[in-house]
């Protein structure tokens, strides 16, 4: 088939919140192509759409992914056959722009290290496998108590813009003539830091169960307190040249402040003794 002629991908993942945008923007100005269309995150709206395509077909979504993994041979088989179509279709004018696409550029034309961040990659890469059969991932962690201050902040911040687009919705006949703008963003599901935890953790389970040779992991603070050797092991790893200079360059943008910031603030001190288990099992 076509497709098999593909270079290998890199699928750029973790739990939200892990600082999956920061190495994918890091591996971005050193060249990595991720996509012509993106959201704010730096995730291609390509693959994104797909990714939740896919998980809503198992009622699963990114803040309760574990009904996916109940996907059958039957409902998988018929999502690789239609992924085999869509990617070599003109809907990945989304990942190219329509310029690249009239010039019938496709995945097959990639002649330079590419992939595509999005932390639901930690579930739908085993359908993505059976497309993409050589796919390189890196997946990144951090210590759980920064990943879930950092749900909590976002989600507060989701909660008032869903307000607002609530009651700018209210009125059935505007939702429908404004369908991109009448679903609500945050989480049915995270109350709380013990929420946040159990998700996390749900994230960390899948993570190392599917770990192998073609994948990377990284932690976060390892990244901000030793960044010339783990941007190096990165770019080896997507196949990436760089230079000393460049990389120098990058480095010097890199706040360190954001490894363990939860420690700044005596009153989330508290919260280790909620997450003890969950910071030993990730090796915190």
């Amino acid at each position: 088939m076509r497709m098999s002629k593909v270079v290998r991908p890199i699928l750029l993942s973790g739990m939200h919140r892990s600082g999956t945008s920061m190495v994918t923007k890091i591996l971005k100005d050193f060249g990595l192509e991720v996509g012509y269309k993106l959201d704010a995150n730096n995730e291609s709206l390509f693959f994104q759409r797909i990714n939740i395509w896919m998980m809503s077909l198992m009622g699963s979504s990114w803040d309760n992914p574990q009904t996916f993994n109940n996907i059958n041979d039957g409902i998988k088989e018929d999502i690789v056959n239609q992924l085999q179509k869509l990617i070599d279709s003109r809907a990945n004018s989304l990942y190219f722009g329509w310029t690249n696409v009239i010039k019938n550029k496709s995945f097959i034309d990639i002649e330079k290290p590419w992939g595509w961040k999005d932390p639901r990659n930690v579930f739908t890469q085993n359908i993505w496998r059976e497309v993409f059969p050589d796919f390189k991932m890196i997946q990144i962690i951090r210590h759980p108590i920064d990943i879930a201050l950092s749900l909590m902040k976002r989600q507060k911040k989701e909660i008032r813009s869903d307000i607002f687009r609530k009651k700018r919705n209210s009125d059935v006949i505007k939702a429908l003539l404004s369908i991109s703008h009448s679903n609500y963003n945050s989480s049915m599901v995270l109350n709380s830091y013990d929420d946040c935890f159990k998700l996390i953790e749900i994230y960390f389970d899948e993570i190392t169960k599917n770990s192998s040779s073609n994948c990377m992991l990284v932690k976060f603070e390892d990244i901000l307190s030793n960044p010339e050797l783990e941007i190096g092991a990165l770019l080896d790893f997507c196949n990436i040249s760089y230079n000393p200079e460049q990389l120098s360059e990058i480095i010097s943008a890199i706040d360190s402040t954001k490894g363990y910031s939860y420690k700044a603030n005596s009153k989330f001190l508290d919260l280790e003794n909620k997450a003890k288990d969950l910071m030993i099992k990730m090796g915190y």
